[in-house]
């Protein structure tokens, strides 16, 4: 497995990935179907708007099997926020592999100084609120009518980065 950073030259892969996706797995992504994906899902995807970080997993033969992005963006008090999303492809799920892309794109997020982490997940995915609960079990979730959003902080000490489950006040 290889983790690396993607850009516009990976959009054939990024969308023949999106598509291949079950329509479960692009529904907790996504919120919805999205196959195809959109043209301006597909520059998001790639990382061709410029505010977001974005990785992609391959397996050892090169194909796509996993991505993320942690999206920047400063908010009204200007605290600088990293909006977290990530799917594994469905055959390489429970692997272990969406808990090491989330550690990837959080220390990541800390080197760019993002002070919280804004996780949207859909109440049903069982999976990925298991995974967030595991790295944070002190977060404080706000539920919207659509989904549970997890906030913690991510805070610094003598050591390097590390991210609290507090929610910013």
């Amino acid at each position: 497995m290889q983790i690396r950073r993607a850009g516009p030259a990976d959009a054939d892969v990024i969308r023949d990935f999106v598509i291949g996706l079950s329509p479960r797995s692009q529904y907790f992504r996504f919120f919805a179907s999205v196959s195809p994906p959109s043209t301006g899902l597909l520059r998001a995807l790639c990382g061709a708007t410029g505010t977001a970080d974005v990785l992609i997993v391959t397996d050892s033969s090169g194909a796509m099997i996993g991505h993320g992005m942690a999206a920047d963006a400063r908010t009204a008090a200007g605290c600088l926020e990293a909006n977290i999303g990530l799917v594994i492809g469905d055959d390489w799920q429970g692997r272990g592999l969406g808990s090491t892309l989330l550690r990837m794109l959080v220390s990541r997020a800390a080197a760019r100084g993002v002070q919280r982490l804004v996780l949207d997940v859909l109440p049903e995915n069982d999976r990925m609120r298991r995974i967030i609960r595991r790295r944070w079990p002190d977060a404080t979730v706000e539920r919207t009518r659509d989904a549970l959003v997890f906030r913690p902080l991510v805070t610094t000490h003598a050591g390097g980065n590390r991210v609290s489950g507090r929610s910013a006040a």
